[in-house]
């Protein structure tokens, strides 16, 4: 069985974590160079603000409703995802890191005997304690599949509390008919148009043995994978975490620099994180560029 954990809203539950007296409040946070929403609060969404939107296009509705926007930190974000990491390991020894705000769990060569939705509410419960960030949890025999059950949980959070296991026949199929096909993992927008065009408008319709030979000759062996994780037959295994040979730490800034302090001190501060990810994955460095 697999394991999907999300973290809710994440850069704008980092940002609340600080600021308790924001949670129920409409939160936005922007991009690098405070150009676009990168990450909203429920309550912000709810006030139809796009993700992806340039800032000044919405700028009126935030002001309307009052949004608590923040620039982005991501020294920040990427400190609290390695805690969140750090408690699942807690509950699995293995652990891929997808995203910087989600990760799979692979429960392989534990007790067989496991009560799947006990444990995804435990997970849920420590990170909530221990963090304040809010995650929702999917657990089903595929890491696919494991992607359908956590939206499942993150759609439906008053019906599942949170967690959502796929653990039968039965689930999955109901599963599979619910899921818009522009939800499935690895499924894009020019893909999707294909689809669409196709009929194939669900998860369920994907896995249609009609559609195999187009499956294979559009998405090639990605796609008949894809098909096979959506039937409860586990292809894809958790990615092993190689060594990066090159490290790279960028920003944008909202206008020109032209104050020598102010740009050693942003390089400084670049340096610094650029060498704890080298100290972590126990590297050395052989060349420095820095570029302007």
């Amino acid at each position: 069985m697999y394991a999907l954990v999300d973290c809710n809203n994440f850069y704008a539950s980092c940002e609340r974590l600080f600021q308790p007296h924001l949670v129920g409040k409409p939160v936005a946070i922007l991009s690098n160079n405070d150009g676009c929403i990168i990450s909203r609060s429920d309550e912000a969404r709810a006030l139809g603000i796009p993700m992806g939107a340039p800032e000044f296009q919405v700028r009126d509705v935030l002001r309307q409703h009052q949004v608590h926007v923040f620039s982005s930190n991501y020294a920040l974000y990427g400190d609290l995802s390695q805690r969140v990491f750090e408690i699942l390991r807690q509950f699995s020894p293995n652990v891929e890191e997808y995203s910087i705000d989600e990760a799979f769990l692979n429960f392989d060569g534990m007790d067989s005997n496991l009560d799947f939705n006990d444990y995804g509410h435990q997970m849920r419960n420590r990170i909530r304690k221990w963090l304040s960030i809010p995650v929702c949890v999917g657990v089903a025999p595929t890491k696919a599949l494991s992607k359908v059950a956590n939206k499942i949980a993150r759609k439906f959070p008053d019906k599942t509390g949170g967690v959502y296991v796929i653990d039968t026949d039965e689930k999955r199929i109901k599963a599979l008919k619910w899921t818009k096909i522009e939800d499935v993992w690895g499924i894009g927008y020019r893909m999707k148009k294909k689809m669409v065009a196709r009929n194939i408008k669900t998860a369920f319709d994907f896995i249609d043995p009609m559609h195999t030979a187009w499956i294979k000759t559009q998405m090639g062996v990605v796609g008949l994978r894809l098909k096979k994780e959506l039937e409860g037959e586990s292809v894809l295994a958790l990615d092993d975490v190689t060594t990066k040979k090159s490290i790279a730490i960028t920003r944008s800034f909202p206008k020109k620099l032209t104050d020598y302090d102010a740009l050693r001190e942003r390089i400084s501060t670049f340096a610094s994180v650029c060498a704890e990810k080298l100290r972590l994955q126990h590297s050395c460095c052989q060349t420095i560029i820095v570029m302007l």
